[in-house]
């Protein structure tokens, strides 16, 4: 085995890095240049580390505007952050970025981008409003470049993402119902605001409460196993204090309404008291088979038999965020975690606030791009 000495750019400075496991004679495996725009909430941080990681990917550059998570993301980069975003944008070995700002400003970073050049991965939650989810779906289609949709916590679970494939291939027959519960629970005395602020931003902002931050998972995944819904009901609640301060809420329930049955979703974050773990449990019903699979308690019944889930799980996969877009660049194979699907969720989320805004059930398509609490918030 031998190893190759080289050289990339981090905010201006030249940095070696060694690539190992080539034998004499074999082809270098390529190596992606990625940029990192943005910290909110430490995704940008997570993904830095995440990329540094990988055999396949180095980070080339990267910025943030909030100081805080400014520091935060130069600590695990190691190196001075970039002067700008379109300073990373622009950087010459860039090969995509990983856009993981403010959602307000994520479709801004992608159109920016794509009319770059670069390929997008774009960190959850997708933007904070169907009309910016129009915006780059479009700014991707002009201009030929991939997006990659990176909302691992469903999609990308082995048993959830066999599910999928399944269910699309109608193996298991007519849906007859499905429910989801899905999100991150924490002691009482976690201090959230503290931990996570922009949970607490204004929807002009964030998009909106818990219901975008940790719905998103749920709604990507329900519309990626159905599609567009008919119609959505929904309700939010604010049973922690912080969120209730704030003005978002922590929790809600949303009823998709798929004509011959509905799919009803629980997401955000909640205070539980003594042992627990996140919340990604499904129950989803055939017509001849009822399965009920939750992924964090690594529980599994057939027909309400629990079965071993170990040998449930057996030969699962998935193929995650990283891989889907390293597929499309070498070999134009179309993501399936993408901006068609994120386009659709975005307008089921928004749908789900404007019903819970009106207490009234909200058909499909919208027409208006508009986030609704954005609305209401200005006439208030």
């Amino acid at each position: 085995m031998r190893a190759m000495l080289y050289c990339f750019a981090v905010g201006g400075l030249f940095c070696p890095r060694v690539a190992f496991g080539q034998n004499q004679g074999e082809p270098a495996m390529r190596t992606y240049g990625v940029g990192i725009l943005g910290n909110c909430c430490t995704h940008g941080a997570g993904l830095c580390s995440m990329f540094k990681q990988r055999p396949e990917t180095r980070v080339v550059a990267a910025y943030e505007k909030n100081p805080r998570r400014a520091k935060e993301l130069q600590q695990v980069l190691g190196a001075p952050l970039a002067g700008s975003y379109d300073e990373v944008i622009n950087h010459p070995e860039v090969d995509f970025v990983a856009v993981s700002c403010d959602p307000c400003d994520k479709a801004d970073m992608v159109e920016k981008a794509a009319t770059a050049g670069k390929h997008i991965f774009l960190n959850k939650p997708f933007c904070e409003s169907l009309t910016s989810a129009r915006r780059i779906a479009r700014a991707v289609e002009k201009h030929k470049v991939y997006l990659v949709h990176d909302i691992p916590m469903v999609r990308f679970v082995p048993v959830y993402a066999r599910l999928l494939e399944e269910v699309r291939a109608g193996k298991h027959g007519k849906v007859m119902g499905y429910h989801h519960l899905f999100g991150m629970n924490f002691d009482p005395s976690f201090d959230l605001k503290a931990a996570w602020p922009e949970r607490l931003d204004p929807p002009a902002k964030s998009g909106g409460g818990e219901m975008t931050n940790m719905g998103c998972y749920a709604i990507d995944f329900a519309v990626s196993l159905f599609g567009r819904p008919k119609a959505v009901t929904a309700k939010r609640r604010r049973t922690w204090d912080v969120y209730a301060e704030a003005g978002v809420e922590n929790f809600g329930q949303i009823v998709l309404d798929y004509g011959e049955f509905f799919a009803f979703l629980e997401v955000g974050k909640q205070q539980l008291e003594g042992e627990r773990r996140h919340s990604n449990s499904m129950t989803i019903n055939f017509e001849h088979k009822t399965l009920l699979i939750d992924a964090s308690a690594r529980l599994v019944t057939i027909n309400h038999v629990p079965r071993d889930f170990d040998s449930f799980a057996a030969g699962t996969k998935a193929v995650g965020a990283v891989e889907q877009m390293i597929a499309a660049i070498e070999k134009s194979t179309p993501p399936t975690s993408n901006a068609a699907t994120a386009v659709i969720a975005t307008e089921t989320l928004m749908a789900a606030y404007q019903s819970a805004l009106t207490g009234r059930s909200i058909s499909l398509p919208l027409e208006i791009g508009a986030n609704p609490l954005v609305a209401a918030s200005r006439k208030q």
